[in-house]
């Protein structure tokens, strides 16, 4: 919106919340006396306002924050109109100088991903792929500031214990529908509910350890999220939700959420050959997390890293580190859920990795095999990729009618997924089998695949 368009979001907020100009002004002026600011607008400056005038940073905040209160849902400055569409939301909305808020970020960039009017522009500024300089990565070490929570008193009841169960209870279910049906399959959804629903939620009052669990939980959610959109293919949208995940998760003290959502992040650089950044993002997440985390996540971190050292050729260490995954594994006992176990063969196939990457074949291909024969096929996304990345590794060491029939088991679940990962996979398939496709169980393979490819509903 130009400076000289009227600003009808704002207009649209007061009818909403039955405010004249002169009420808006004197509610953000308390605001401002509330935090140390001293400001003198009245009903004259709302009106350049509405005709598309925009005030400076924080007041945008403090007209959302106002109207928040007022109405009884979560405002950001976005909603406003008092800034920019293009505002950088890898930056956090600020209340008030030197303070940020992690829910008014998830709230601005969900908001801006379920809009359609929005959500071009909030891609092109996310970029198609995260950088990963190093100066970067330094700055998501766990930071040593208080965190900021700013919770409001809004016309709605405090959060219970019920609502930090219910956030759980969404996130195994997003994370069971990723697993089943692909990152790309209902995204839009789980965003749309973190816009409205959970950002709300997420700003009750509640007591002390409760509001911590609460902020947890919303990061879990978050990170959910953030590993969809990356399934989709929208990498630097995902990495500003994973930046979001972790501001709720220190906003929460939750450190073992916050060094998972590093290690997500790890797995993405590395996939993206960014091998230094990679490795760096691991040695962030372990202190992050530190000793007294739980077996399962200091496991889930250790296996992680090996990988990274083997891609930065550090076999000593990369050895070491996977011993450390097992000894922490075998000591784990967490409940059942995406972020308090980690499941043997999810263990398995990080291993095989590691070991293929460092050279050790026969090692490599044999634990590949395992995971591989022990992943539950009702986990179709991760059967589906353990398939395919053994079918490729064995036609890598010579065994292409072996690799045929793992193929064959990734294309009898690939119909079924919507995921960027698996047509990468796909189209892997079909490049590494372009010059055997004249061999008969490769070529009944490649058959098979260019249907597919062909096909509507193929990719």
């Amino acid at each position: 919106m130009g400076r000289s368009d009227p600003n009808t979001l704002l207009a649209a907020l007061l009818v909403e919340a039955r405010w004249s100009s002169g009420e808006l002004a004197r509610a953000v002026n308390a605001l401002g006396t509330a935090h140390a600011l001293e400001l003198h607008y009245d009903r004259t400056s709302v009106a350049h306002w509405l005709s598309g005038s925009r005030p400076r940073p924080p007041v945008p905040d403090l007209v959302a924050a106002a109207l928040t209160t007022r109405t009884g849902r979560l405002i950001t400055a976005q909603d406003t109109g008092l800034v920019p569409l293009a505002r950088d939301l890898d930056q956090p909305p600020q209340i008030w100088p030197g303070q940020t808020d992690p829910v008014a970020r998830l709230a601005a960039l969900s908001r801006a991903d379920t809009d359609p009017a929005r959500r071009a522009s909030l891609l092109k500024s996310a970029g198609s792929q995260p950088a990963y300089p190093l100066t970067t990565v330094n700055r998501l070490a766990w930071p040593d500031r208080p965190p900021v929570t700013a919770p409001w008193e809004g016309r709605s009841r405090r959060a219970t214990t019920a609502d930090v169960q219910r956030l759980r209870d969404m996130t195994q279910v997003f994370t069971d529908l990723t697993e089943h049906h692909g990152g790309a399959h209902a995204r839009s959804a789980l965003a749309a509910y973190l816009a409205d629903d959970v950002s709300l939620l997420l700003k009750r009052s509640a007591p002390g350890r409760l509001r911590g669990d609460l902020l947890t939980a919303g990061a879990q959610l978050t990170h959910v999220l953030a590993g969809m959109t990356a399934d989709t293919g929208h990498l630097g949208l995902a990495q500003n939700y994973y930046r979001t995940a972790l501001s709720l998760a220190h906003a929460g003290g939750n450190r073992s959420t916050y060094a998972i959502t590093l290690r997500a992040m790890s797995t993405q650089a590395l996939r993206l050959g960014h091998h230094r950044p990679a490795l760096h993002l691991m040695d962030i997440a372990i202190q992050a997390a530190g000793p007294a985390a739980p077996p399962a996540t200091l496991a889930f971190l250790h296996v992680q890293r090996a990988l990274a050292r083997a891609h930065d050729r550090q076999r000593r260490a990369a050895l070491g580190d996977l011993n450390t995954a097992e000894t922490q594994h075998g000591q784990s006992s967490g409940p059942p859920g995406p972020f308090t176990a980690y499941p043997r063969v999810g263990l398995d196939y990080q291993r095989a990795q590691t070991l293929l990457t460092l050279g050790h074949a026969a090692d490599g291909l044999s634990t590949l095999r395992d995971s591989a024969a022990h992943r539950a096929p009702g986990q179709r996304r991760a059967f589906a990729l353990t398939q395919a990345g053994l079918a490729e590794t064995l036609l890598t060491l010579g065994h292409l009618e072996e690799a045929c029939v793992h193929w064959h088991a990734f294309l009898d679940h690939y119909p079924h997924l919507k995921s960027v990962r698996t047509e990468q996979s796909l189209a892997r398939l079909r490049a590494r089998l372009r010059p055997y496709r004249r061999q008969r169980h490769a070529g009944a393979v490649w058959d098979r695949a260019r249907l597919l490819t062909a096909s509507p509903g193929g990719g």
